[in-house]
């Protein structure tokens, strides 16, 4: 399938489905990507990269040999901590290593259904506040998945919010645990310390392998993947 002539009705029906496609061999530039992705819905701008010269929408993703930190190298939902977290992300290889570098993606859907119904019904009361500062803070708790070769830059915008743990996703009524440990720095009304016993239970059973994909990346790859149905 070709990207830029796909349909986009066809290609939100298909991602609400399976919450990850992955289309091999395409040849996109930045205008090219930025045309077909403008047709899945609202271009959004990552708030702490610079994006790539002329192109406000395209952040560039590098990672040289030497780099010790990993750009996003940690399990989460993009920007959970702005007031409306973008619905789709897309991510697409120009170059890649010989070997590492794949993507896990992990069915935060799946890893709700699997809960009891008492726990589900306890979850559903939860309200997880989101902060930026545990990564892009200097002393951020996982300030080290920022990455040494992204190209960096002060947010400008409101990076706190909270939202519902269990969200709804709008086309499918499925629901789903939306959080994650990097992200998500307590639930309302609790402290941090009181909180992290829940999110980290609650992570190990999102990460459960039979909840997880792998991405293997080639050049040409297009990822095109559901932020409210998995993190990655």
């Amino acid at each position: 399938m070709d990207f830029a002539d796909a349909d986009p009705a066809a290609l939100r029906q298909a991602l609400y489905e399976h919450k990850l496609l992955v289309l091999r061999g395409q040849t996109l530039d930045p205008a090219a990507f930025t045309e077909a992705a403008g047709r899945l819905g609202e271009l959004d701008v990552y708030p702490y990269a610079e994006p790539i010269p002329d192109h406000p929408h395209v952040v560039a993703v590098v990672k040289e040999p030497e780099d010790e930190s990993n750009f996003g190298g940690d399990w989460h939902t993009d920007t959970s901590y702005v007031a409306t977290p973008p619905a789709i992300t897309l991510l697409y290889a120009v170059e890649v290593p010989e070997q590492g570098g794949d993507t896990l993606f992990a069915d935060t859907v799946r890893a709700f259904e699997q809960c009891s119904e008492g726990l589900k019904s306890t979850l559903r009361e939860f309200v997880g506040h989101n902060t930026a500062s545990l990564v892009h803070q200097a002393d951020g708790g996982y300030a080290s998945v920022t990455g040494q070769s992204v190209a960096l830059k002060q947010a400008d915008r409101e990076t706190e919010a909270d939202h519902p743990l269990v969200v709804a996703h709008p086309e499918t009524g499925r629901e789903a645990l939306f959080f994650s440990l990097i992200h998500t720095s307590h639930f309302r009304g609790m402290t941090r310390p009181e909180s992290l016993p829940m999110l980290e239970a609650l992570h190990r059973r999102v990460v459960a392998p039979e909840n997880v994909s792998r991405l293997r990346w080639r050049p040409g790859t297009l990822a095109i993947w559901d932020n409210r149905a998995v993190q990655h």
